[in-house]
């Protein structure tokens, strides 16, 4: 990658044959991952039993395929993210900064760690213990369970992404309070009101009970408390 200045013209030209790179990249990945959406339409659904007699069952005709098709998207999206994610640095680095670079190469690798780590505590904590709380309340009624294929990967894509954005907090604590924005002690003094905040955000981002409510509220305080540890590392450092 060069640095030195280009015209406008051969700017566009290259910004056109990255488009379509990653256009083709997220082609390719939709294709590659279409073949195996029966098998991952299975995991998903066969987690949803956890060993109950759940009934899956499609509303729609076409709601099986539907998934099946929304599934080849989203890990065909997955799947072409580093060549996407190439071009687009590929074509912002030259225009930046050597310490903008740094930020870049440590940020960015950072959020993916981050969101991958908040989705797999939602798929390994807040899906299993929300679905036993749910099964548990229709079963002690004698409610039968009905899931359909749509409803299910709604449940945990509302809950698993919803995580993975809201622990990106450390991250961006971390960028302002570099920055001298706020700092540690501040974010302690203020920690009541951001309790009452975390509340509002944990009943926003997560399904509408009380239990998907709790579940969002312990991790995003931990993340708070994470976050001003954090800051108080990132303060920048006052010369003597």
């Amino acid at each position: 990658m060069q640095d030195r200045p280009q015209p406008v013209m051969a700017h566009l030209q290259e910004l056109r044959n990255r488009l379509i790179w990653s256009f083709l990249a997220v082609i390719v990945g939709i294709s590659a991952v279409a073949v195996y959406s029966d098998d991952m339409l299975l995991l998903i659904l066969n987690s949803a039993k956890q060993g109950r007699e759940i009934h899956l069952v499609a509303v729609a005709l076409s709601e099986t395929f539907m998934v099946q098709f929304r599934l080849a998207i989203y890990g065909g999206l997955v799947l072409a993210a580093p060549v996407v994610l190439y071009q687009i640095l590929a074509f912002i680095l030259p225009g930046l900064h050597p310490n903008e670079r740094r930020i870049l190469y440590v940020g960015l690798p950072a959020s993916l760690l981050l969101f991958v780590t908040g989705w797999a505590f939602g798929w390994f904590v807040a899906v299993p213990l929300c679905k036993i709380f749910f099964f548990d309340v229709s079963a002690s009624v004698g409610v039968d369970q009905l899931v359909t294929p749509e409803s299910y990967l709604n449940f945990v894509l509302g809950l698993c992404n919803p995580l993975g954005i809201a622990f990106q907090t450390p991250l961006l604590v971390f960028i302002v309070a570099k920055i001298g924005l706020v700092t540690a002690g501040f974010l302690g003094r203020i920690r009541k009101y951001a309790l009452l905040v975390l509340l509002i955000i944990a009943a926003i981002l997560s399904p509408p009970d009380l239990v998907s409510m709790t579940i969002f509220f312990v991790p995003l305080y931990a993340l708070y408390e994470i976050s001003i540890i954090v800051a108080r590392f990132a303060a920048p450092k006052v010369k003597k």
